[in-house]
């Protein structure tokens, strides 16, 4: 797969115009520098699109990508005022501003429960942006949602809470405050490196009333930012999934 050539350099990427909550964006927008034509928010967050996407090109999941508010909002800053209209809404672009959709955030139930997933939310495979330089790779589908500012990623069996953090630290000081924090009860530490990120991983054993696995916690720590997992699975033959999770992030 070739690399995606974004617009908009990491650096360029002005902090706090809006929050860091996950949201979908085409490449028409994130590379090729098309202003947002239509967006609408269903219940598990924002998602963007030019406008001019054929049904084919929004098909094919490499046109997307995950990434935060703030990030879509330095690509088109028309979209701030609507960024807290309410669940189910959908918007259209009329010169500089947009106007609400009376038809509302589409539905796709064709597409929107495939292997057990759960139906209320949508769904992702591949790997996909959770911000403008952070990403990660979901090695089968899981339902995507937003939930305290988290992704969320669920599939029967397994829930992934990920979160994603400015660093105003070198990533080694960050690591080291990292494991520090850490629980007392963790056990299984693995430390390791790939592509200039320090990731730091260990399990906790949280003796849940519903006698699930110990959880996995997971973090990939680079220059601009780190990445924070936490991953609850049912059985132990799902430890190898997890960690699948934690290994696949990219921080450039």
């Amino acid at each position: 797969m070739t690399e995606k050539k974004f617009r908009l350099a990491a650096e360029q990427i002005v902090p706090d115009l809006a929050r860091n909550e996950a949201c979908i964006a085409s490449d028409r927008i994130t590379v090729d520098g098309r202003p947002v034509g239509f967006m609408f928010r269903d219940y598990s967050g924002w998602t963007f699109f030019a406008g001019d996407e054929s049904q084919s090109y929004v098909d094919d999941a490499a046109n997307l990508g995950m990434y935060s508010l703030n990030t879509i909002a330095n690509y088109d800053r028309a979209i701030l005022p609507h960024l807290d209209a309410r669940h189910g809404t959908a918007w259209i672009r009329d010169g500089d501003r947009f106007v609400e959709d009376p038809e509302g955030a589409p539905i796709d139930p064709a597409a929107s429960n495939p292997h057990g997933l759960n139906p209320d939310f949508p769904w992702v495979e591949g790997r996909g942006q959770l911000t403008a330089h952070c990403s990660i790779a979901v090695p089968e589908p899981m339902s995507r949602r937003t939930e305290d500012e988290h992704l969320v990623l669920w599939r029967p069996g397994l829930t992934a809470w990920i979160a994603v953090w400015e660093n105003i630290e070198e990533p080694r000081q960050r690591l080291d405050k990292i494991i520090q924090n850490a629980s007392p009860a963790a056990y299984d530490r693995n430390d390791w490196s790939a592509e200039g990120i320090l990731f730091h991983s260990y399990r906790v054993d949280e003796q849940s009333h519903d006698g699930r696995a110990p959880a996995l916690f997971g973090f990939a720590i680079g220059v601009p930012s780190h990445v924070q997992l936490a991953v609850y699975f049912d059985h132990e033959r799902d430890l190898a999934p997890a960690e699948q999770l934690v290994r696949s992030i990219r921080i450039t």
